[in-house]
């Protein structure tokens, strides 16, 4: 009998082994025909159907009725059920075997809401023998010496949880919804942004039919990873036989997000004041905008979900039908949660070079950027009107940049010296280059 987790998350559900994802489901559901579709599949035609296409019912897991309801789908619970077992069912069967389930939720779950979860698995193929706080088994080390905040990007809303160490356990503490601020609402300000550049350099509406409509929600983060990329990026659309185009740059995407993670910011400055580490997974660290609107960022490798379920798997798991909901853990005893102090626990420890991050002091060579390449901790940077090599190193004082080269270089949008003493979250640049430098943590 095997232990997996499910990744109770609306943005991507995720059923995990100990060693792999084994599959990965975003929570959309489609009943427009006969076999109801789920995850990607029911993504990847939700503008095509939009009466027939459901988003909230994990965010949202109840008994209420469906708006527009049919005989297999009453409520949010049936839909979450049939998603569960569509996630499960292709792993079941491959094992033949009822496998166990720990189940990570997210910090807003009620009572309510976990009851019917559990309702659900009792006509399920697995057992479920654990319920256990998604953000305290990603975000769960923290150091105690600091206010951790993770940020969970749902997909209806943004969700704030702080933690809190002491007695030689981290326990979940705060938890604060921001409702409109989760990736729908960050892939609509996009998709509107788009539509507004194809009509004013194309004279083309997107989003005048469904298909075009589909087709821009369908191909938005493959531009969004070429615009973080290459900084301006060429954008066409075929609408029967005729090819429109418009052209937007990294800047287009990062300013539609600026009033979202606003939102965010104003919520956890109330929250947090100022002395915090905001924690996010590593897959959203490089969200347009994140960064230059939201402060004291640190990405988190989720594989730390895995790590952490299982050194405390003593803690977290059960048996089935007598379930807590696990909010508190052990503090970390490894030697880097004992030993680090406070201005370490906010030092970068990687450089985000367009949308890949690198370690610290001495990063890989990065290079051909531009036609050219540079030795290890070092780049070669060209730009309208000079070029230069940017240099980043470790020293008793923190991460540093050395710049030598032609024209000026920017520090957090303004001009910097040749040689300035880092810290998280700061952006370097050369004005007229399409590469930009982000100053990151990966804990």
């Amino acid at each position: 009998m095997s232990t997996h987790i499910i990744e109770l998350n609306d943005r991507n559900l995720r059923l995990r082994s100990q060693d792999d994802i084994l599959v990965q489901s975003p929570g959309f559901a489609n009943i427009a025909e006969k076999k109801p579709r789920f995850g990607e599949e029911a993504r990847r035609i939700a503008r095509l159907h939009p009466r027939q296409t459901f988003t909230q019912f994990w965010s949202q897991l109840s008994l209420d009725p469906l708006a527009n309801a049919n005989d297999h789908f009453r409520h949010h619970a049936d839909l979450a059920f049939a998603h569960l077992n569509d996630i499960f069912n292709d792993v079941a069967s491959q094992q033949g075997k009822k496998d166990e389930v720990i189940f990570a939720v997210p910090s807003n779950y009620n009572r309510n809401q976990l009851s019917i979860l559990l309702g659900l698995v009792q006509s399920c193929e697995f057992d479920a023998v654990g319920l256990v706080d998604l953000p305290l088994l990603v975000a769960g080390n923290a150091d105690s010496r600091e206010m951790i905040v993770y940020l969970d990007i749902q997909l209806h809303q943004s969700v704030l949880t702080t933690f809190t160490a002491g007695d030689g356990k981290v326990t979940r503490n705060k938890v604060v919804q921001i409702p409109g601020t989760g990736l729908l609402a960050l892939h609509d300000a996009w998709v509107n942004m788009v539509t507004d550049e194809f009509i004013k350099q194309s004279r083309f509406d997107p989003q005048h039919n469904a298909e075009t409509e589909q087709y821009v929600y369908n191909q938005l983060e493959e531009w969004i990873a070429k615009a973080q990329r290459d900084n301006e990026i060429l954008m066409e659309i075929n609408n029967k036989g005729s090819v429109f185009q418009a052209r937007v740059n990294r800047g287009h995407f990062e300013q539609r997000t600026r009033n979202i993670f606003g939102r965010i910011k104003t919520e956890l400055e109330g929250l947090a004041g100022g002395q915090y580490a905001l924690h996010l997974p590593d897959t959203q660290a490089g969200l347009p905008g994140i960064d230059l609107y939201l402060n004291n960022l640190q990405a988190v490798n989720e594989s730390m979900l895995m790590e952490n379920c299982f050194r405390h798997m003593d803690h977290i798991k059960g048996k089935p039908g007598s379930l807590s909901f696990v909010t508190s853990l052990p503090t970390s005893t490894t030697p880097a949660s004992k030993g680090a102090t406070a201005s370490e626990s906010h030092a970068p420890s990687h450089v985000l070079i367009n949308n890949k991050a690198y370690a610290l002091p001495a990063f890989l060579a990065y290079g051909p950027v531009n036609g050219s390449a540079a030795g290890a901790g070092a780049i070669q940077v060209a730009a309208a009107g000079g070029s230069g090599e940017i240099r980043l190193s470790l020293s008793d004082q923190g991460a540093v940049l050395d710049y030598q080269g032609v024209g000026s270089i920017e520090l957090n949008g303004s001009k910097a010296a040749a040689r300035e003493t880092l810290k998280l979250g700061d952006v370097i640049s050369l004005p007229g280059s399409n590469t930009t430098l982000r100053l990151i943590k990966v804990t």
